[in-house]
């Protein structure tokens, strides 16, 4: 059996390092996991599944008992150690460096289309 406030305080952890590493922004776990989609790894998705069914079952004191402590543990440090390999400093300059590239590349193939013209017209 899982004490209740030692599940939601890993949680809330749980909860503070998807905020803090993916910046995703909810008030439920729930709904962090949903805007995380597919950002996270197949693996991490079922783990978060299993928080989630845990979660439920934990506001019920019968279906507590019985829970699986190991699987629900093992999802916790699953997601645990796939977010300590997140650097969110990493993944905005890599965002903004994709973003900076897809528009050189544009003028480039402007630059190109433009260039195609002027000589198709015989001006070049």
């Amino acid at each position: 059996m899982i004490d209740t406030e030692a599940f939601q305080t890993m949680v809330v952890q749980l909860q503070t390092a998807l905020s803090d590493r993916m910046r995703l922004r909810g008030a439920t776990l729930e709904r962090q996991l949903r805007r995380a989609g597919r950002r996270l790894p197949r693996r991490q998705r079922r783990a978060g599944q299993i928080i989630l069914g845990a979660q439920d079952w934990m506001a019920h004191p019968k279906l507590a008992r019985i829970l699986d402590l190991s699987s629900v543990n093992n999802a916790f440090t699953d997601m645990r150690h796939y977010l300590d390999t997140l650097d969110p400093d990493e993944a905005r300059k890599t965002a903004i460096l994709r973003l900076l590239g897809g528009i050189v590349l544009n003028l480039i193939l402007l630059g190109g289309l433009i260039y195609a013209l002027i000589r198709w017209q015989g001006a070049g």
